[in-house]
């Protein structure tokens, strides 16, 4: 039940959140480039506060150095990737486009994941994820 309510909370901070990036890219002097800078930086100050309360609260602060450098280096350019040219490629759409297509068609990221982890992780093909990845490729279809 507790991971419901974390996944309900996460899907309405996601939801709400391109709303106030198109608020925010709506002025003429918004350039969607420095706007990532900015979303950056704030993402940085929250990102920090909340994690650092975190790892005291919880004591899992020695989780930090324990982690081996493959995975810090993985999970860092992920996180560049995402971060930084998702971030511009998002906002460029959403500054042109409407929220309400942007957003759901930028969300559609569950089709490629399935696509790369059948062929790079090998995951299994079942039918329950391809009637999903169905109706994602349906919805993106609708909203086109």
């Amino acid at each position: 039940m507790r991971e419901f309510l974390l996944a309900i909370l996460t899907a309405f901070i996601w939801g709400i959140v391109p709303i106030i990036e198109k608020i925010g890219l709506s002025s003429k002097s918004a350039e969607p480039v420095a706007a990532v800078v900015y979303r950056t930086a704030g993402s940085f100050v929250f990102a920090i506060g909340a994690l650092v309360f975190i790892l005291f609260s919880s004591g899992n602060l020695n989780s930090i150095k324990n982690m081996d450098v493959k995975s810090i280096l993985i999970l860092a350019f992920a996180g560049g990737l995402a971060s930084v040219f998702g971030q511009i490629f998002f906002y460029m759409a959403l500054k042109s486009g409407n929220a309400s297509v942007v957003t759901p068609v930028a969300g559609a990221f569950p089709l490629v994941t399935f696509i790369f982890g059948v062929l790079l992780l090998g995951e299994a093909i079942t039918l329950p994820k391809v009637i999903g990845i169905l109706l994602i490729v349906s919805g993106v279809i609708f909203l086109k």
